[in-house]
C-alpha cells in the first residue's frame, strides 16, 4: 500500500476539491466521507444525489460563505469549525482547512482542503464545562455555608461575653471559628473567581 493511501485510510475525515459556487460543488473527494459520515463520494461529487451544503448544518452555511469569501479576497487559507449531518441524522463537529487555487492569469480555478472529525474534542469540552459548572455551584454552596459559620461564630462570641469568665474558653473557640471562616471564605472566593475567568 502506498504512503498516501495508507495515511488517508487512517484519517478521521477526507480531502476535497470543489468549485467556488453556492453549493461548493465537489469535484473530488477521498473515501473518508463514507467511512466517517456515511455518504458515498459519488453521491456528492457533481451534486449527483445531494450537494455538500445540504449535509451541513443550515446555521453554519452562512458562516462558511463569509469566512471563505474573506479568505479568497485576501488570498489566504481558512480554518473553521462547523457541523456535518451524518447519514443517520446526528451532527458531527468538523474542522476544515482550505484555500483557493488560481491559474497563472489569476483566475480562481477551485477550492481544496481537508475536513476532519473533531466530535470527540467537542464532547470532552462539553464534559469539562459541565464539571466546571458543578464545581462552581459547589463553590457557591461552600461560600453560603461559610457565611452561616461566621454568623454562628459571632453569636457564640456574644454568648461567651455574656457568660463572663466562665465563657472564656468558648470565646477562644468562637474567635478561631471566625478566623477559619474568614480564611476559608477567601480561598473559596479565589477558586470561584478563577472558575469564572475565561481560559
Amino acid at each position: 500500500m502506498d504512503f498516501q493511501t495508507s495515511i488517508l485510510g487512517r484519517m478521521s475525515g477526507f480531502l476535497y476539491r470543489c468549485r467556488a459556487d453556492e453549493n461548493y460543488t465537489m469535484l473530488e473527494m477521498t473515501n473518508g466521507i463514507e467511512r466517517i459520515f456515511g455518504y458515498r463520494a459519488d453521491e456528492i461529487i457533481g451534486n449527483r444525489t445531494r450537494s455538500f451544503t445540504s449535509i451541513m448544518c443550515e446555521e453554519d452555511v452562512p458562516v462558511m460563505d463569509r469566512l471563505v469569501g474573506c479568505a479568497l479576497e485576501k488570498r489566504t487559507d481558512w480554518t473553521m469549525e462547523y457541523r456535518i449531518r451524518h447519514r443517520d441524522g446526528h451532527f458531527i463537529w468538523v474542522t476544515e482547512t482550505g484555500g483557493g487555487v488560481w491559474d497563472e492569469a489569476g483566475k480562481l480555478l477551485y477550492l481544496e482542503g481537508s475536513i476532519v472529525n473533531i466530535e470527540s474534542l467537542y464532547q470532552r469540552i462539553d464534559a469539562q464545562t459541565a464539571e466546571m459548572r458543578i464545581a462552581a455551584s459547589k463553590s457557591g454552596e461552600i461560600l453560603q455555608s461559610l457565611r452561616h459559620l461566621k454568623l454562628l461564630a459571632v453569636n457564640a462570641g456574644i454568648e461567651a461575653a455574656r457568660a463572663g469568665p466562665a465563657g472564656s474558653g468558648f470565646a477562644v473557640l468562637a474567635a478561631e471559628m471566625r478566623m477559619l471562616a474568614n480564611s476559608s471564605e477567601e480561598a473559596a472566593r479565589a477558586i470561584s473567581n478563577a472558575q469564572r475567568k475565561p481560559a
